[in-house]
């Protein structure tokens, strides 16, 4: 079992050594909040759409489709958002801490840290079923995510404009785009210098986003929200979890379906979850906190998650 934590750590440490560049570069006085913000904007609408796009229009929807695993992960990160918000609005009373909280709870760094940890868990045979719950896991992110920053921007709810920035979201036309693409079978790989272009935007969102946050990541302020930080993390990697797994267990999900639950609603807070949390108008202090605090400590909840499903017989 001990390997499983090795890989954990090697999944998570590059990650960290982005964020420590971020954070150095900013207390050198290299950056300031106006640049943040522009790097923001920009990663916001230019590499992180790509990135989505890429994602989603690779994934084998049509090859690996498990129609229960599918069913259960819908339906389970929309309850898990529902349980996200009412926490979040139950435990917090800033509304712009709110939507960053709720955010914060269910959505998960799948891409970056579930698919790889999957493929060491269970190997090549894990490949094609974890990559095809990138088009379900990628766009509810995306839409709650909106949906809930949305509702507590500015203090009120504006239906009308919650539903003009759905709309224009950058990450969820993306979403929507690549899906059509996929439908209609558009051969967006025919074109060599676009598919490449395509593929260099991808690659730059990660890294960018996580060198943003490290360079807005201000430690000394965690004491100032220390309460909704540490509510977010224990609902991120520990209660929402335990229960989507006891769930998926009790209607007979076994095996590699059961991994793939584990790290839909068990991995750390997305990165881009900063990015979207600042744009919209939600804390970005907290947000950045949430990912750091989150991916820390993701080594051994994920760590405990394996050891458990492992004993138990379940994978």
């Amino acid at each position: 079992m001990f390997e499983h934590m090795i890989v954990a750590v090697n999944a998570v440490l590059p990650s960290f050594l982005i964020i420590a560049l971020g954070l150095l570069v900013r207390r050198r006085g290299k950056l300031d909040d106006t640049s943040l913000g522009k790097f923001n904007s920009v990663a916001f609408r230019v590499f992180l759409p790509c990135q989505v796009f890429r994602s989603i229009y690779d994934a084998p929807i049509g090859e690996v489709f498990d129609a229960k695993l599918v069913i259960f992960t819908f339906v389970g990160l929309i309850a898990s958002g529902g349980i996200a918000l009412a926490t979040a609005v139950l435990t917090e009373k800033r509304g712009d801490r709110r939507g960053v909280m709720a955010q914060g709870m269910f959505r998960g760094n799948y891409v970056l840290l579930g698919i790889p940890l999957l493929e060491s868990l269970f190997g090549g045979s894990a490949t094609g079923l974890a990559s095809l719950m990138i088009a379900v896991n990628i766009p509810i992110y995306n839409v709650l995510s909106v949906i809930f920053l949305e509702m507590f921007a500015g203090g009120k709810i504006d239906l009308r404009k919650m539903l003009r920035d759905i709309a224009l979201n950058p990450l969820i036309d993306a979403t929507l785009v690549a899906l059509l693409a996929k439908a209609v079978n558009l051969p967006v790989y025919a074109f060599p210098a676009f598919a490449s272009a395509l593929k260099s935007l991808a690659a730059v969102a990660t890294p960018l986003c996580l060198f943003i946050l490290g360079a807005s990541f201000a430690p000394a302020g965690i004491k100032d929200y220390a309460r909704s930080l540490w509510i977010t993390v224990a609902f991120k990697l520990v209660v929402i979890p335990a229960l989507a797994l006891a769930c998926a267990a009790a209607i007979g999900i076994r095996g590699v379906a059961l991994g793939v639950v584990m790290m839909s609603f068990g991995p750390p807070t997305a990165v881009n979850s900063y990015t979207m949390a600042r744009e919209l108008g939600g804390d970005g202090e907290l947000a950045a906190s949430i990912v750091v605090v989150d991916t820390a400590l993701s080594c051994l909840t994920l760590f405990g998650w394996i050891v458990l499903l492992r004993t138990l017989g379940l994978f």
